[in-house]
């Protein structure tokens, strides 16, 4: 005896596990797949809100969106001595980044091509130049070695371009706005900044060279190097970092490049706050409602109401069957997956209710994927489907369903806490230590355990890591 998955619950696991923008691609390719399957001619189907108990209720809710946080390692641009602006970039959901303005719906490699128009270039610059822009990544960077863009020129369009006048095309390209477009990496970026800026100042001078000699020692913090090379004191660095980290290491930032498709998440739940009452709604609005099509319906009933068929009518007749068994198969599963993610959030809802109050990883619970099976009565397999690639929305921000999920530590007195927790306690820890001498992870081990967390230093070590931490000689700071 072998128990096999019938193809309505194979279709379910698919379509479960897809996230909306995912699924709304599925359904467009069922619906060109099977002629029997129509989409809906009204567009103004709502989803339903739900609130803890998985009950409706009416709520139109604006679909909000997020930047989605790409482009180089910031690492290496001055994190650790600017840590909070660093932690700031990588971790906090709602914080603008630096975006450069374009106008109307100008796209970047755009924006950069019209202003080609005014560096007196002739067609075959310009063409050069052109497709120097078009290996520019979204971050601003130039994406392909010069010697790979000329190539494919020679290929594709029969212009052989030597490696000089490559370069006189990206220093081109890398003299439009904004300032450090076209780098081929971030000390290439600093340093066309630096020079873009016209200062009579000795520190922006210092601050140059430190870019464009000392820049292994900058990323390394060598800073006794540094100032023995330079002959400066620590306050006179300390200037010249300051301008430093006030560059944009992704002058790239706020561009939208067709090329490189939306920056922009869709929630597939958005979770509403009235008083201490939460509610939730599916975001169903992005993808169409379907039905079988009428037309093949009367068709198939016409030709079963005679007493004589020819061989193409029988197989009309099991083509519409076969095709009709498919549609009711998919708008069904449908149901079914909407069901389910709404009986999935709703009990999540109800588990972590105090954190979707107040916001704070002092409030999430330990969450694991059978104390959900549990409450709902499906398998972890299925809780896990849902929880995959899925984006909650909220008062405080827009993140992953599957970050809920953690294990559990245990303190000395016993409780139960969410490793989230733990990691916020970290942070904390390094947020508030001396820079000038930070803490090492046996340190940090011995200050987690003096709050009651029982964690080896091996296990602190990864919380620091996963958290994006530098070690402790990488987060020194000089004393001004």
């Amino acid at each position: 005896m072998q128990q096999k998955l019938t193809p309505q619950q194979l279709l379910l696991m698919q379509l479960l596990q897809l996230p909306v923008t995912s699924l709304e691609q599925r359904i467009k390719e069922e619906v060109e797949k099977n002629p029997i399957l129509e989409i809906e001619s009204s567009t103004d189907t709502d989803g339903d809100d739900w609130n803890d108990d998985g009950e409706p209720e009416n709520n139109n809710e604006e679909n909000e969106t997020t930047d989605d946080f790409l482009g180089i390692d910031v690492d290496e641009f001055f994190g650790d001595d600017d840590y909070s602006y660093r932690e700031r970039l990588e971790k906090d959901r709602n914080d603008e980044q630096r975006t450069f303005d374009f106008s109307g719906n100008t796209s970047f490699s755009e924006s950069l091509i019209d202003q080609l128009t005014m560096a007196g270039l002739d067609e075959r610059q310009r063409t050069i130049a052109t497709e120097i822009i078009g290996s520019i990544d979204a971050s601003g960077y130039l994406g392909r070695d010069l010697q790979v863009i000329a190539n494919d020129m020679a290929f594709r369009s029969g212009i052989d371009v030597d490696d000089s006048e490559m370069e006189q095309m990206l220093k081109v390209v890398q003299s439009l706005d904004p300032a450090g477009v076209g780098a081929r990496n971030l000390q290439e970026c600093l340093s066309l900044q630096l020079h873009r800026t016209t200062s009579d100042s000795t520190t922006h001078d210092i601050a140059t060279a430190i870019v464009d000699h000392y820049f292994a020692q900058l990323s390394n913090k060598r800073y006794d190097s540094i100032m023995a090379a330079l002959k400066i004191d620590k306050t006179t660095l300390n200037d010249a970092l300051d301008i430093i980290r006030h560059l944009n290491p992704k002058p790239g930032w706020g561009g939208s490049d067709e090329n490189h498709g939306s920056h922009y998440i869709i929630p597939d739940f958005i979770v509403s706050r009235e008083g201490s009452n939460l509610s939730f709604s599916l975001n169903d609005r992005n993808y169409p409602q379907l039905h079988i099509s009428r037309q093949y319906n009367d068709m198939m009933h016409q030709l079963a109401g005679r007493k004589s068929l020819t061989h193409d009518e029988r197989e009309t007749i099991q083509f519409i069957r076969s095709k009709s068994e498919s549609a009711q198969w998919l708008i069904d599963t449908l149901q079914q997956r909407q069901q389910t993610l709404t009986t999935t959030m709703a009990a999540i809802l109800g588990y972590q209710h105090d954190y979707f109050l107040s916001g704070s990883l002092a409030d999430l619970r330990p969450m694991r994927l059978k104390d959900i099976s549990a409450l709902t009565g499906y398998d972890e397999s299925t809780v896990s489907r849902v929880a995959n690639q899925k984006y909650v929305q909220t008062e405080f921000g827009t993140f992953l369903l599957k970050e809920l999920f953690s294990k559990a530590v245990s303190t000395d007195d016993g409780d139960l806490i969410a490793m989230q927790h733990v990691k916020e306690a970290l942070r904390t820890i390094v947020d508030n230590e001396d820079k000038s001498t930070p803490l090492t992870d046996e340190a940090l081990t011995k200050l987690l355990q003096q709050q009651g967390f029982p964690l080896s230093r091996r296990t602190v070590t990864k919380y620091r890591e996963s958290l994006g931490i530098p070690v402790g000689r990488l987060r020194r700071q000089l004393d001004h």
